[in-house]
């Protein structure tokens, strides 16, 4: 039985919540390279098992030659870069900030919706939510802190920050190149993944693993984890949920995202919040929460004496 869109939804925000977590135990003993290698190659094998033991999924590989093309450049500006992004930069700031910045996804969604679908029209609270989301996103990064490591911690940020402008530029990319009818939602997920891998292999070189390394054991079932689920089953999920609800609607996966990165890592990573990270993370929502929303449906009356 397949969830509702909307649950399987929630449920992908949870999933990707953690993974800044299970990303920042997997650099105690690994590049950031690394860990986006082994992650896509994980999640590559579960894709794969799930289209093998799909009859329907094998006979659509058959018929997605006409997709192929597009399937590099998502994986590249969907999982490869942003991966990559968000992994060197938590090697400089903390699992609840890079979490938090991932709910900039939806304003950078919009931006690049209104510029490549263009959906629906722009409504004054959608631009003061747009501009409000980047003055809440200013609160977050602090550019002005003057404490020891703050540069660092910026610069860090800064990375995961440009992470969230790739994933919304790749819901818009997903919904236009790879959305309604072009075959199954595990074969699509497959090729996504299966190129994130190939596209990361010649990064391995350019990063360097730490210099005090933590338990190896404990840093490769993360980062298998991570790869399992939180790449393979969370991008066919993912898949699923933008073909179901559009773009703009399935980015609103980032609020929940946040709130189980700044959770587990409180909890589990030791983070501090800040007066102005959660006065920059409220305004974020909040911001959210005015480009997102739906505008009310007029009845035919009103309509009509609109029109009149």
């Amino acid at each position: 039985m397949r969830l509702d869109a909307r649950v399987e939804l929630v449920l992908l925000g949870v999933l990707w919540g953690i993974s800044y977590l299970l990303i920042a135990i997997g650099l105690e003993s690994f590049s950031p390279a690394v860990v986006v290698l082994v992650r896509t190659v994980a999640g590559t094998a579960v894709l794969a098992a799930a289209v093998l033991a799909d009859p329907q999924a094998r006979r659509d590989m058959r018929s997605y030659g006409a997709y192929l093309k597009y399937l590099p450049g998502q994986a590249l500006v969907a999982s490869t870069v942003p991966y990559l992004l968000i992994s060197w930069g938590e090697t400089r700031t903390s699992v609840a900030t890079a979490g938090m910045l991932n709910a900039a996804t939806p304003l950078f969604t919009f931006i690049f919706a209104r510029i490549f679908i263009a959906e629906e029209r722009d409504s004054f609270s959608k631009v003061l939510g747009l501009v409000f989301g980047f003055v809440g996103v200013a609160l977050i990064l602090e550019p002005w802190s003057s404490r020891p490591g703050a540069h660092g911690e910026l610069v860090g940020s800064l990375v995961v920050l440009s992470a969230s402008a790739f994933y919304g530029y790749g819901f818009v990319f997903t919904r236009k190149y790879l959305g309604h009818g072009s075959g199954s939602a595990k074969v699509a997920a497959l090729g996504q993944i299966a190129f994130a891998a190939v596209l990361a292999v010649p990064f391995v070189p350019v990063f360097h693993a730490p210099a005090k390394r933590g338990s190896l054991v404990v840093a490769l079932t993360a980062v298998l984890v991570l790869g399992a689920v939180q790449t393979g089953l969370a991008t066919l999920m993912y898949h699923r949920v933008v073909r179901s609800l559009g773009a703009t609607a399935s980015s609103v996966v980032t609020y929940v995202i946040p709130v189980v990165a700044v959770i587990t890592g409180v909890l589990f990573a030791g983070d501090k919040l800040g007066a102005s990270f959660i006065a920059g993370a409220a305004i974020v929502f909040a911001s959210v929460y005015l480009v997102m929303r739906q505008p009310r449906a007029i009845p035919a009356a009103g309509r009509e004496a609109t029109a009149s």
